[in-house]
């Protein structure tokens, strides 16, 4: 299967990486200094599981030159989705499925206007990956708990996502259909946003941030009013979603931070416009009150175009 990875950061790396390995024909889409580490030192993905290590992938900074693909993972930030978009146009015929593992709710939206081809498929992505230093993707949790899925409101039926699916699981991670979209969004940036409200304002990983019972509080009304949000937008979340993320957190792997927080950390743009900004203003356009994604939102927007280093 030929498949193309726009943005080779931690996601893309990773499931990238992983897909190559069990030989399909897989396109890393990079640039400066992850890209020249791809074309002279190869991938690696380093974690609880043995090393996989890919010595010549094939990464490009022009898509052109790739040709048309069967399957376009989108993994770039929010901030970049139209420029990449417009990076990806060669290679994105009717037949390609684009599956776009974007933060935030209107990604997907944005992203299908952009291209005006494929189809575009939203995705969540269950994996805790970074970039450890250029070349090198760091991963946490085995195997077992790596997950993506994805799904069309129209279009679950479309040819290719049997065998991609087949093809994630031959490569040793889960892949599913999600049948309600909505759904799905909300409760994926619901946990995101209460991982990365706690270690992206504490500094600290999601453990620590878990065992104190202030900071535990803001974790839990950071969901509660992503949830009442969701329901004011009738969205069909799960009614039993506040606890549920409780329990996922309380069983995160070790020293677990957002990939906002290694952003901050590292002076780069972070992603709280489409993150907290998006449901502080979808809530006041409800009459949702929303105090403390409020707060995050407030304290994060400065460094929203990054240049400020954090520590």
């Amino acid at each position: 299967m030929k498949i193309a990875i726009m943005g080779a950061g931690g996601l893309g790396g990773f499931f990238g990486g992983k897909l190559a390995q069990a030989g399909h024909d897989v396109w890393f889409i990079a640039r400066g200094q992850q890209l020249a580490a791809l074309n002279t030192s190869g991938l690696r993905l380093q974690g609880p599981d043995p090393e996989i290590v890919i010595p010549h992938p094939k990464a490009t900074e022009t898509p052109a030159e790739i040709g048309p693909v069967e399957v376009v993972l989108f993994c770039v930030k929010l901030y970049d989705v139209e420029p990449a978009a417009a990076l990806i146009k060669p290679i994105v015929t009717d037949a390609t499925a684009v599956i776009s593992v974007l933060n935030g709710i209107d990604g997907p939206q944005r992203l299908e206007a952009a291209l005006e081809t494929g189809t575009v498929f939203s995705g969540a992505a269950r994996i805790s990956a970074k970039i450890k230093a250029p070349g090198v993707i760091s991963y946490l949790g085995s195997g077992d708990r790596h997950k993506l899925t994805f799904g069309h409101p129209s279009r679950n039926d479309h040819p290719i996502l049997v065998p991609f699916i087949k093809a994630c699981h031959d490569a040793g991670f889960v892949a599913d259909l999600a049948e309600d979209i909505d759904e799905m969004l909300w409760d994926k940036l619901a946990q995101l946003a209460q991982v990365a409200a706690l270690t992206t304002l504490g500094r600290i990983p999601m453990e620590v941030a878990m065992q104190d019972p202030l900071l535990f509080d803001i974790g839990k009304r950071v969901l509660q009013e992503i949830a009442a949000v969701a329901r004011a937008k009738n969205v069909a979340i799960n009614p039993g979603l506040v606890q549920a993320k409780l329990d996922i957190a309380a069983g995160y792997p070790p020293n677990l931070y957002a990939s906002m927080y290694h952003d901050l950390t590292a002076g780069k743009k972070i992603e709280v416009e489409g993150i907290f900004g998006y449901v502080a203003k979808a809530g006041q356009r409800l009459g949702i009150p929303t105090p403390t994604i409020d707060l995050v939102y407030a304290f994060l927007r400065p460094h929203a175009s990054g240049g400020i280093m954090a520590t």
